[in-house]
């Protein structure tokens, strides 16, 4: 091995152990064995909240964690997220593992309430269930109430609002209509 390319592995792994240990003083944050940063990795957590994450977790980054009003993010292990990944979680959402997570994804387990503006109820939340050996593509949102099972696909560009059954394979087609003017 080249001495450059070894350089490269050993300041890696002393960033990652830095990362981890960094975050592993919050206590509402937990991050398994073996994790890998290749980016940023931002996390917010308030008191009655908590982040879970399991062993060999990889991500590209930046890669946002929010858990906020006593949310819960479970993520199982062996899970890589692409660049620009965003989970916000105020109820709960749980990621199972072996995932993969394509670039630009947005999981939001909440809603604002729009129909009752300035009043106690501001947000409407349902949690998000991901199953195990899940692949789920570029710029797709999973949205509240969503659940997908095992060994799913998910296509780049989707936007997931209901219930997936365990080995399915979604797509959704975009048939863009142009009027002449």
């Amino acid at each position: 091995m080249k001495i450059k390319e070894l350089t490269i592995k050993v300041i890696r792994k002393i960033k990652n152990t830095i990362i981890k240990a960094k975050f592993q003083r919050i206590k509402s944050v937990s991050i398994g064995k073996s994790p890998t940063f290749e980016g940023s990795m931002k996390i917010m957590v308030d008191v009655t909240s908590v982040i879970v994450i399991g062993n060999q977790l990889h991500m590209r980054g930046p890669l946002y964690l929010k858990a906020l009003a006593g949310g819960k993010l479970e993520v199982g292990d062996s899970c890589f997220f692409n660049h620009n990944c965003s989970i916000t979680c105020m109820k709960k959402v749980k990621i199972g593992s072996n995932c993969k997570f394509g670039n630009n994804l947005v999981i939001v387990d909440h809603d604002h309430n729009y129909k009752h503006l300035g009043v106690d109820e501001e947000y409407i939340t349902d949690p998000i269930q991901i199953g195990n050996n899940v692949w789920i593509g570029a710029n797709v949102t999973i949205l509240r109430g969503a659940s997908i099972g095992d060994n799913c696909v998910i296509a780049a560009g989707s936007v997931v609002k209901s219930s997936i059954p365990s080995n399915t394979i979604l797509y959704q087609e975009r048939k863009d209509v142009m009027k002449s003017v």
